[in-house]
């Protein structure tokens, strides 16, 4: 049953001296059990999407079209009905959830409130209610975490809060804008899963916003793709993502990063942004295979087949995976034959661009296979030999052991990939890497110098050698400062002259493939991936010995994220840097990093080359998070593990701390601290690890 129908769907807002054609003529439903995923470019309508549906569109806005929601248009409804149409009849689970919840009032207050709203409850029921639905949705201990403040959650349980304060007024109707985004892959899959059951087992519609196409192909029945605000491709998601039509689709998959290592390719350009409807083809401009009537027509929906159907003058037909891992593959051999050196980012001996992203020394790929140089530079930039912090109590106690032990080293001309569930350490890694944080134990060496034994100007020379890229790339800018300004600081603090320093910051620029003309633009005026090349350019211009990348593209949009990828496939083939690469995305990381280390409660746990420890993984923490990573193609081949329990509810201070959560433990697990040891091409501390691929073959059986 047809649960949402949109039908011709247009938006236009109006400004000071300007207006944005927001939406133009989209279509699309949602029935009863149904997830429908809607993907595109940030920028490309689909938020407009979300809140047209539930009457929420911004001041100055002119909407045309319907938008039926069992039988209702919302554009037609007034404030009253709207009012009881949000909750019951649609709700919205946002991408920030803290920022979508108050945070003067406990979560378990705000759930309570609005089952007293919608469901017509009394409080003591409510409160029930409210314990159960969080518990529905994953969190420990429930009871306990209604009185808690958003300030006091995880992000993925504030997450989790966020969908119990969506499905507690029942809506028919659940719209997740973009719900998994810098969570790390188990929370993601669990996440996934809850949305999955809604459909399933509750009956409700899903409309799940995302840039993450693997997890789109996860969990959802049908895709939506949306450009410059219009629907360019609509079908079941076992055939719009592995044999798409429009070029814009295959652009966006070809776009991601998977974990079976092929090539990422960049899509020059950016999206329009459109006065009015378009009357020729948004991407006619981006596209390799437009044609004059792609410049002079708008293309309207075409059905290829059942409820397949393409906005496009030449539509493409066969699977992608043939053409990337097939033709693309063998052209990209060739190459590498004809190459006497491994092949510059994004250019073909031919001095062509080709537009896959291959760093020497870094993962390329060669049907599927990636190939290394080895490191010209020995020299080490980074050495952390024992390290542990502890966070103290602000209520007495032993306070909070946020890493166990840590040691590993970086060398010039090396990537270090760092991967972890949230919670697991990674952000105090990073801190101590950078010295913002001192070790309560241990010791920091940056360019052979311990961080402990230096004072003063010396101490802040040294960490200088050492430059952060950040997770959130506006939000890392000073909202006063100019680009220039944000650039030029590094050099104006080790006090480089102005005319140097200017100079500078032009060739840091220009190396990011800027233009000189965002000198003077502030923050609010880039775009996020032009945000994020500015944030490289200013760790990139004081020539450090290390950077280190935390989380760089987990706000990005695939196209951009491509594009930022190739950015930092770039700096980090500089035979005399280091880097560290700490992410969520566990396909970035392989076809990035030489080597990786896996954090578990401040542990790490396994360690090695990136091909052993990803192809071969033997601990089964590092297993559970290569199968709970969602993939477009092949993904991980070996068999999965599951854990059982959250990671915040176990107990890190004696024995193996993945004990509780583990399937293969034994009592011993929780008494015999873990070492790590050589097991085949990498160290896994388990001691268990020789017996974990016969173990896997018997619960398989």
């Amino acid at each position: 049953m047809t649960l949402l129908a949109i039908e011709d769907l247009s938006v236009v807002i109006h400004g000071r001296g300007r207006q944005v054609a927001a939406l133009s003529g989209v279509t699309l439903s949602v029935g009863s059990g149904e997830v429908v995923g809607l993907v595109g470019e940030s920028g490309g309508g689909k938020s407009m999407v979300a809140r047209s549906i539930v009457g929420l569109l911004p001041g100055g806005s002119q909407a045309s079209g319907h938008v039926f929601f069992d039988g209702s248009d919302v554009l037609a409804m007034g404030r009253a009905e709207l009012e009881s149409f949000r909750g019951r009849g649609a709700a919205i689970c946002f991408q920030n959830p803290r920022g979508a919840l108050s945070p003067t009032r406990t979560v378990g207050r705000q759930l309570v409130d609005r089952l007293l709203t919608h469901q017509k409850l009394s409080p003591d029921q409510a409160r029930e209610v409210a314990a159960e639905l969080f518990e529905s949705v994953g969190i420990r201990s429930p009871k306990r975490r209604l009185a808690a403040y958003p300030h006091e959650l995880s992000g993925g349980m504030a997450q989790r809060v966020m969908i119990s304060l969506a499905t507690g007024c029942a809506p028919g109707l659940l719209i997740a804008d973009e719900p998994t985004t810098g969570l790390d892959v188990t929370l993601t899959r669990e996440i996934l899963a809850r949305f999955r059951q809604a459909a399933d087992a509750e009956g409700r519609g899903v409309l799940l916003i995302s840039h993450d196409l693997a997890s789109i192909a996860e969990v959802c029945d049908r895709v939506v793709v949306l450009y410059a605000g219009t629907v360019v491709e609509t079908g079941p998601v076992a055939r719009v993502l592995t044999e798409p039509a429009h070029p814009y689709t295959r652009a966006l998959l070809r776009s991601v990063p998977d974990l079976d290592g092929r090539p990422v390719a960049v899509t020059p350009g950016s999206m329009p942004l459109l006065r009015e409807a378009p009357g020729s083809c948004p991407f006619a401009q981006r596209c390799t295979d437009s044609s004059e009537r792609c410049t002079a027509e708008r293309p309207m929906a075409r059905l290829i087949t059942g409820e397949w159907s393409t906005a496009c003058f030449h539509p493409k037909t066969g699977s992608l995976a043939e053409r990337v891992h097939g033709l693309d593959d063998i052209a990209h051999a060739r190459h590498l034959e004809q190459a006497e050196y491994p092949l510059r980012i994004g250019e073909a001996p031919s001095g062509e661009p080709s537009g896959e992203i291959e760093a020497p020394g870094k993962a390329a790929t060669t049907g599927g296979a990636p190939y290394r140089t080895e490191v010209v530079d020995a020299r080490e930039v980074l050495r952390v030999e024992d390290a542990h912090v502890v966070y103290g109590s602000r209520f007495g106690g032993g306070g909070h052991h946020a890493l166990r032990g840590v040691g590993l080293s970086v060398a010039a001309g090396e990537t270090l990939g760092v991967v972890g569930e949230s919670g697991c350490g990674k952000s105090t890694l990073a801190r101590l890497m950078l010295g913002l944080q001192a070790p309560t134990r241990g010791r920091v060496e940056v360019a052979g110098r311990d961080l402990a034994k230096v004072r003063g100007a010396e101490l802040r020379r040294l960490r200088t050698r050492v430059q952060l890229v950040f997770q959130d790339p506006i939000g890392s800018l000073s909202p006063r400062r100019t680009v220039a300004d944000a650039i030029g600081e590094p050099l104006r603090a080790a006090g480089v002259p102005a005319a140097e320093r200017e100079a500078r910051v032009r060739a840091a620029l220009e190396r990011m493939e800027l233009d000189a003309s965002i000198l003077e633009r502030r923050p609010h005026e880039l775009s996020g991936g032009q945000a994020q090349r500015v944030g490289i350019a200013r760790a990139l211009v004081g020539e450090p010995d290390l950077i280190v990348f935390d989380e760089p593209t987990s706000a990005l949009d695939v196209t951009v994220q491509a594009q930022i990828l190739k950015v930092i496939a770039e700096v980090t083939s500089d035979p005399s840097r280091g880097a560290v690469f700490i992410s969520h995305d566990l396909a970035t990381v392989r076809g990035f990093c030489d080597r990786v280390v896996v954090l578990y409660l401040g542990r790490i746990v396994e360690e090695g080359p990136v091909e052993s420890v990803f192809g071969d993984p033997r601990h089964p923490y590092t297993r559970a998070l290569l199968s709970s990573a969602p993939s477009l193609g092949r993904g991980f081949a070996g068999a999965g593990v599951t854990l059982t329990r959250d990671l915040e509810e176990t107990d890190a201070a004696r024995g193996c701390a993945l004990a509780p959560r583990c399937p293969f433990s034994v009592p011993a697990c929780a008494e015999r601290e873990q070492e790590l040891r050589d097991h085949g091409g990498s160290r896994v501390a388990c001691h268990r690890a020789a017996d974990i691929p016969g173990l896997i073959e018997l619960i398989e059986r």
